[in-house]
């Protein structure tokens, strides 16, 4: 079996490569790939970007992929350009690099069986010349539906002063659309994920679910679940913001810290996006931390107690995956799209809600035997139904139905 798959950013869809690959013939489009003799635009993308891209365009090459992995350098830089000079907007810069991806990877649409493209890697007549090419098309999509997120960010947004642009008043998230229903199936990455297409009107037999693998080096870390101090280590990791919920659970913590309720509470990653909401609520024992390579970030997860996710709006959160599989207790919302059963491997919480933050953490920090059983619980789950292998094995078998039915 031959696939194409095609992504213009998320990374997902390497690792997801990286498997596929020992299973199928496997071809990769995705962004630039720098050569030795262009390497010093990293830097400049970086600071257009505000993070280290350097860590980004390594994980776009792995070993694996070598020869198999074709990169298009010309969108991204238009992208950055128009980001680098303020000749469009993001949204315009979004749409029109979206627009160049779809259009130069054509070419290389060929002798294939699959094309597995990304949502928004497959416009400007990309999925036509695949379909065109006797090619099936998995259209794979790893977030809520933009008429779900409209509903339940754009008010968050607003009222923070924050501008929205996730919904379907922008052409990008409209395009996306429009790919996810020109494809033979749309693969999304959580059962929450397809809830909001359903419920947004989307055709639910069109829809395949394979919820990604952890890496197994994340698996059972936590060794023991009593409490240093007597003080609730609590760990979130990822971006920080409101989409994820960065303001109820800062707001959650100065209740904890009115009550006296010990507790600290680490953030691991960019918080770039909750500034305006760290000036406004300044809880007592709050440690920013910025992005930790993946082997740091296991330290984090070994030596919490509790692992606090509170998403507005997730596809499935791979930090809360990762979180899981180390044998953390998680409190998470429906919106994060975990694989959580409440009360059994972790505990699922209303989004938007201080007090249920509260009042759970307050749970976890006093029943020792809930925080192991739920822990262990959640590692023994994800280890048993969540490897990179078996995403591979789920995605083959799509591929099959599509190709042999």
């Amino acid at each position: 079996m031959k696939v194409i798959l095609s992504t213009n950013g998320p990374l997902h869809l390497i690792k997801s490569a990286e498997y596929l690959s020992k299973l199928v013939d496997i071809q990769v489009i995705q962004g630039w790939i720098p050569r030795w003799w262009n390497r010093w635009l990293l830097g400049i993308a970086s600071r257009i970007q505000k993070r280290n891209i350097y860590i980004t365009i390594k994980k776009r090459t792995p070993e694996c992929l070598n020869g198999r992995n074709r990169g298009l350098a010309i969108p991204d830089m238009f992208y950055w350009g128009c980001r680098l000079f303020k000749i469009a907007s993001g949204r315009t810069a979004a749409v029109y690099s979206a627009q160049l991806y779809g259009k130069l990877q054509q070419k290389y649409l060929k002798d294939a069986d699959v094309y597995h493209v990304r949502s928004g890697s497959g416009g400007n007549g990309a999925i036509e010349k695949a379909r065109e090419r006797g090619m099936k098309v998995v259209v794979d999509h790893s977030i809520a539906h933009p008429a779900f997120m409209d509903r339940q960010l754009r008010s968050e947004y607003e009222r923070n002063g924050e501008h929205f642009d996730l919904g379907l008043d922008n052409p990008f998230w409209a395009g996306i659309v429009e790919e996810c229903k020109r494809g033979d199936v749309v693969l999304v990455n959580s059962d929450f994920v397809k809830d909001t297409f359903v419920a947004s009107g989307f055709d639910a037999d069109k829809i395949r679910v394979a919820y990604l693998g952890v890496r197994k080096d994340f698996f059972a870390l936590k060794k023991g679940y009593a409490l240093k101090d007597n003080t609730l280590r609590i760990l979130f990791t990822g971006g920080f913001g409101f989409r994820k919920g960065a303001e109820y659970i800062l707001r959650a913590l100065c209740e904890l810290d009115k009550k006296g309720f010990k507790y600290e509470m680490t953030v691991v990653g960019c918080s770039d996006g909750a500034k305006s909401i760290l000036e406004r609520y300044c809880p007592q024992h709050l440690n920013l931390v910025n992005t930790v390579p993946q082997d740091l970030l296991k330290s984090y997860l070994a030596e919490s107690d509790v692992y606090l996710f509170p998403s507005l709006c997730e596809g499935c959160a791979s930090s809360g995956m990762e979180a899981m599989a180390a044998g953390l207790p998680v409190i998470a919302t429906w919106e994060s799209g975990l694989p959580i059963e409440d009360g059994k491997d972790g505990m699922i919480i209303q989004s938007k809600q201080v007090s249920a933050i509260v009042e759970s953490l307050e749970r976890v920090a006093s029943d020792k035997t809930l925080r192991e059983s739920m822990g262990k619980a959640a590692a023994d789950k994800i280890a048993t139904n969540n490897t990179w292998e078996m995403y591979a094995e789920n995605v083959l078998g799509i591929y099959k139905e599509l190709l042999y039915q």
